[in-house]
């Protein structure tokens, strides 16, 4: 178990942060620049906090009030940066059993077992140089596992790596966890990395966690809305509360009228009352013009599609809306832009299905 509680003032802001995790994988996600690094550095001893604690499996490994730091290597927290850092002058079996403390039989049979975890039997003679990236970045992971961390940080570990090998690795990872459930906390600026690998999620702006909780907490019902900007939400809105309709909400919104969406739990909401909403890119439903709406009756509007950007297996159309042209997002299938043909200057009518919507209170 991990808790820290961390400050540190640094040029532009301050670095603030609560957290506590047990045996699982934390996804720290946020823009450049936001801290989240300098998390990992405090956690890990590289960086002295100005204040606070950090405390890993009941032991103090940092308090500010008492004056304890234990030093870095004596920490139990393994680190595996960007560069990988990997002996140049060691082969990959030398590099994995630099950390393991013991008897030089059990350090060979601990080797053997992350050679074959790691996917790279057959490349244990091999030095550096030879691997390409993606083996590197196993042999500097394998490397940390060895050690027997009881945190494990990982800082953008698959940055510099090509799509492909960098979803291998990401697939690599949860399975490593699965054989190793210590506590991990990995940063990223890549939102599919922290989708894929993040059950739980915390978002970091300006030094301090913008909302925590699990993936679909997060992704689908960001709190603020920056948390729904850095999520990839950029269909957000404002607009005033018109109505209460049973569970849902009535938001009268100056371009596309008034839209009907869920009341989030817990929350109480009057007449007037100025509101956000978003609805990710890829929930906005296209209506066929051959289709009988039945039961998509609510937030229905009429659209020109200004663009289209192909993305892999996906189209980006980008829309426009209502008398103040308020622009729109919408991710879909291929084979439904092809199939209903949709290209720039033609005309289509949207659902934003109320189901899909979520309220910024």
């Amino acid at each position: 178990m991990l808790e820290i509680s961390l400050k540190k003032q640094l040029e532009d802001f301050e670095v603030g942060v609560n957290l506590s995790l047990d045996e699982e994988l934390l996804v720290l996600f946020g823009p450049s620049g936001a801290g989240k690094t300098m998390i990992l550095k405090m956690i890990s001893g590289i960086v002295k906090p100005d204040d606070g604690r950090v405390v890993s499996g009941g032991e103090v490994l940092f308090d500010s009030s008492s004056g304890v730091n234990v030093p870095v290597r004596k920490r139990k927290v393994g680190y595996l940066f960007q560069d990988y850092a990997l002996f140049p002058h060691m082969t990959v079996e030398e590099n994995i059993a630099y950390g393991i403390e013991g008897p030089k039989a059990s350090a060979g049979k601990k080797v053997s077992e992350l050679l074959g975890l790691m996917r790279l039997a057959g490349l244990e003679k091999r030095f550096p140089h030879e691997l390409s990236g993606g083996q590197k970045q196993r042999t500097a992971l394998a490397r940390t596992l060895a050690a027997e961390p009881r945190v494990l940080l990982l800082d953008e570990p698959f940055s510099a790596l090509d799509y492909q090998v960098r979803e291998k690795l990401r697939a690599d990872l949860l399975n490593i966890h699965r054989v190793y459930p210590i506590t991990t906390v990995l940063v990223t600026h890549d939102l599919e990395e922290a989708f894929m690998l993040g059950k739980k999620i915390a978002v970091i702006n300006n030094g301090s966690i913008e909302q925590s909780g699990t993936r679909e907490d997060v992704f689908y019902r960001p709190k603020t809305r920056n948390v729904a900007r850095f999520m990839g939400v950029r269909n957000i809105f404002a607009g005033a509360v018109s109505g209460l309709e049973d569970s849902n909400i009535l938001i009268d919104t100056p371009d596309i009228g008034v839209i009907k969406a869920p009341r989030p739990p817990g929350f109480q909401f009057s007449p007037g009352q100025e509101v956000s909403f978003c609805i990710r890119p890829e929930e906005i439903l296209v209506i066929r013009p051959d289709r009988v709406l039945g039961k998509v009756q609510d937030n229905i509007l009429e659209c020109d599609i200004t663009g289209a950007i192909g993305k892999g297996s996906t189209h980006i159309l980008y829309l426009e809306t209502g008398h103040g042209r308020t622009p729109l997002k919408v991710e879909l299938p291929n084979f439904v832009v092809r199939k209903l043909e949709l290209a720039v200057g033609r005309q289509v009518k949207v659902s934003l299905k109320k189901e899909n919507i979520w309220v910024i209170a």
